[in-house]
């Protein structure tokens, strides 16, 4: 199967869990797409795809966003991205996707056993949270398992909690697509896997409205985290 194909299936596959289910993007198509195109244009490339999907996904479901309740996230992770993105040039590769296996398979793992956590009331929480999730945007795209935990410790409802995730993407992925471009990560190679996977988004995003409205969720929701699993494992061994 040619690379093309690959990168068009794997962000479309992507973006249906993203639409039906509020995550995984990042996720599930960074562990395929690093061995294929390497971490410095798979970084960008996954941010660009979840930075188009969050605006599809808010045009959609805008009414439940509430942009206080991610404000001072963002500010910490606008610090914590050029961090992360600076990793890239002084951290081996190799060490690099070895943690991003780690990080699939912990949030899979923690996704599906979904313990119990402390409610955090303080916001000074968010500051924390925020920037270990803008380090990790910025070098591997995978802020969302820092921020899922965080939400969920906020008691965030349902709804608000998958519009509130796409307002924080929106802004965080501008952020780091802007800092790989400084840093020159935006090559020849990363703008052809660009529109290699602009046909998988759209039609992961039509996709995941259609799921949406036709499966339990939640069995989906396992579905999706056992292929993290699956994945993380691979990146690992």
């Amino acid at each position: 199967m040619s690379d093309w194909l690959i990168v068009a299936l794997i962000i479309g596959l992507a973006s249906v869990s993203q639409t039906a289910v509020g995550f995984g993007a990042p996720l599930i198509a960074m562990p395929v797409l690093v061995p294929l195109l390497g971490i410095q244009t798979a970084t960008p490339l996954s941010t660009l795809a979840g930075l188009l999907l969050s605006i599809l996904i808010l045009l959609r479901f805008r009414q439940s966003f509430n942009f206080r309740a991610v404000t001072h996230l963002l500010l910490a992770t606008l610090v914590g991205v050029p961090v992360g993105v600076a990793l890239l040039n002084w951290v081996e590769a190799d060490f690099l996707t070895t943690l991003l296996g780690i990080l699939v398979i912990g949030y899979a793992l923690y996704a599906l056993f979904s313990p119990q956590l402390p409610k955090l009331e303080h916001l000074a929480w968010a500051y924390g949270f925020g920037f270990v999730a803008g380090v990790l945007g910025g070098a591997l795209n995978t802020s969302a398992p820092s921020i899922v935990v965080y939400g969920s410790s906020r008691r965030w409802p349902p709804e608000a909690f998958r519009t509130n995730l796409q307002g924080y993407f929106l802004v965080t992925n501008t952020a780091v697509l802007i800092a790989h471009g400084l840093d020159g990560n935006l090559t020849a190679s990363f703008w052809r896997s660009a529109l290699w996977s602009l046909p998988g988004i759209l039609a992961g995003f039509l996709v995941g409205l259609w799921l949406a409205n036709r499966i339990n969720p939640d069995r989906f929701k396992r579905l999706v985290l056992i292929l993290l699993l699956v994945l993380g494992v691979n990146l690992l061994f």
